[in-house]
């Protein structure tokens, strides 16, 4: 029996232990997980009202503005020309300013070509007119000795020698040929200078003094006139539209740090297919004026002046909310409103005059929804 009764000792404490443990761990869990005091006795309508968060607003004045477009575009040109020689013969000289990158004037001569061939065709040319010239004279004196010869013999006939119908006539055509022929050998003479009519630069040259080229064929190198100079910009359909009429608009236009005046030239209506933009073509004004162009190629920002509407609210960028629309404040709690937008002005977003009610929201709330009560604060600008 003794035996029996220290058995069962160590047992009874064990499962002691065991019960112990459990009520702690529920007791912990229960009160882990219990509500507050204030949490049960308060509702959420009244939870709402003591978290109600701030609005910073602004209440816009219907004013007069301009719309104003930010481009990106490229520096490009018209077209690039491809110098070849109109005449055949040997280089004999070839200008410092007709080198790649180089700057030339208009009349400038570029390329020298032997000129001794042109010369020599230029002297025999004008030697025919003499002697053209001579036969004209000669006939002219026959003319007037039959003339005088008819007079004192009336009523006679003349020696055929002497009746030289339409010699002179035949002789003036000789000296009309003649003269014909000196001016195409000026001409080709003076291609023997290459030179451009107007000021330029060298995109790219392959030529040098020595070299043997061939009149139309040889490719002697590539310039392109300063007055072509225009910058390509991107557009969407949108603001083309808005922009109607854009030919004729001004614009300024930033390239390597420099601004230039420039005017919306033409309009290429017609889309990229990978970017669903259109083409604006800038004419840069005053460009023989300038000493400094930007180069073909170079990168440009520009900014064009488009229509001024009235009746709108200028807002400040950090209005917009997703979607184009913006926050109100309409009787204490946070309503959408989709405002009809209008683009971009100098100082913010410019869309039509509306009903602002308290204010228009600037920035972000958190936890914003529809509906949510807010307090409204004057938007303090930075």
């Amino acid at each position: 029996m003794a035996e029996s009764a220290g058995d069962e000792g160590p047992n009874w404490r064990g499962a002691l232990q065991l019960v112990l443990i459990v009520g702690v761990v529920a007791a912990a869990i229960f009160f882990a997980r219990a509500p507050s005091r204030d949490y049960l006795e308060l509702d959420p309508d009244e939870a709402e009202r003591r978290i109600e968060p701030t609005a910073a607003v602004i209440r816009p004045v219907p004013t007069e503005a301009s719309r104003n477009l930010r481009l990106t575009g490229m520096v490009t040109t018209l077209g690039t020309v491809d110098v070849r020689p109109e005449v055949s013969g040997r280089i004999v000289m070839v200008s410092d300013n007709f080198r790649s990158g180089g700057e030339f004037s208009a009349g400038e001569t570029l390329v020298q070509i032997e000129r001794d061939d042109f010369e020599l065709s230029l002297a025999r040319a004008r030697f025919g007119l003499e002697f053209a010239l001579g036969e004209l004279r000669e006939k002219r004196d026959g003319e007037a000795r039959a003339a005088d010869l008819k007079e004192r013999r009336p009523g006679q006939d003349l020696h055929p020698w002497l009746a030289r119908d339409g010699e002179i006539q035949q002789a003036q055509a000789q000296v009309d040929s003649a003269e014909v022929r000196i001016a195409i050998a000026e001409r080709t003479l003076d291609k023997t200078r290459i030179r451009m009519p107007f000021d330029g630069f060298v995109t790219s040259t392959r030529v040098s003094a020595g070299q043997v080229v061939q009149g139309l064929e040889s490719h002697l190198g590539d310039v392109f006139p300063k007055h072509s100079l225009r910058v390509r910009a991107k557009i969407s359909n949108f603001d083309l539209d808005v922009l109607e009429p854009a030919i004729g608009r001004k614009a300024t236009v930033t390239a390597n740090g420099r601004t230039y005046a420039a005017e919306v030239e033409r309009v290429a209506r017609v889309v990229d297919v990978n970017t669903r933009l259109a083409n604006l073509y800038l004419e840069i004004a005053d460009q023989k004026e300038r000493h400094v162009l930007p180069r073909p190629g170079t990168f440009a920002n520009v900014s064009l002046g488009g229509p001024t509407y009235a009746n709108v609210f200028v807002l400040p960028e950090a209005a917009m909310q997703i979607n184009g629309s913006v926050w109100l404040v309409d009787d204490g709690k946070v309503a959408s409103y989709t405002p009809d937008s209008l683009g971009y002005a100098q100082d913010g977003w410019l869309v039509r005059a509306f009903d602002a009610r308290e204010g228009v929201v600037v920035g972000r709330i958190p936890g914003v929804r529809e509906g949510l009560a807010v307090r409204a604060v004057a938007h303090e600008s930075p």
